[in-house]
């Protein structure tokens, strides 16, 4: 099976909510990533991260957060006895306690992924500040752009599209 990745690019993002809005939708409005106001009017959105060496999977006493066969950290609502380990064990405090007692978070969409489909805040986002696929393209893609915008800020304009070039050639 694949292995995908999530990455946010918050220099892209623009607070526009509109992931929380879609992930709301999917998820009968409980959205798995939100948008919070860092700093007066700065909005950024967060979520899983779905670590590599995920904590809360480590946490968890029953086994219920695992990772699924394309890598992204999930729950099995039946074995959770809402104990909250893994909201202690996550350096982010992404899972959430809900009502009757066990824990939700995101699942990069399962059931779009299970269909060839990207998650709902990737396909949505309009500034296109949603990276998803296979790690290695992503972490490229992410490079990029991090090469773009140091080329842009130190030689100009023109030299992010010089880079980009360069790079694509080597």
């Amino acid at each position: 099976m694949k292995k995908f990745a999530r990455v946010i690019d918050y220099e892209l993002c623009m607070g526009c909510y509109t992931c929380e809005e879609v992930c709301s939708f999917l998820h009968e409005e409980k959205p798995f990533i939100k948008v919070y106001e860092v700093f007066s009017g700065l909005r950024r959105p967060i979520s899983c991260f779905h670590c590599f060496n995920a904590p809360c999977i480590s946490a968890c006493p029953t086994g219920a957060m695992h990772r699924d066969g394309d890598g992204a950290v999930v729950l099995d609502v039946a074995r959770c006895i809402g104990c909250l380990s893994c909201l202690a064990a996550c350096p982010f405090g992404i899972p959430e306690l809900i009502e009757p007692g066990y824990v939700v978070k995101c699942d990069l969409c399962r059931d779009l992924r299970k269909k060839g489909l990207e998650p709902g805040c990737v396909a949505m986002c309009p500034a296109r500040a949603i990276l998803f696929g296979e790690p290695s393209v992503v972490g490229a893609s992410a490079r990029m752009r991090a090469l773009a915008r140091i080329s842009t800020r130190v030689m100009g304009p023109e030299s992010a599209e010089k880079a980009y070039v360069f790079r694509m050639r080597s």
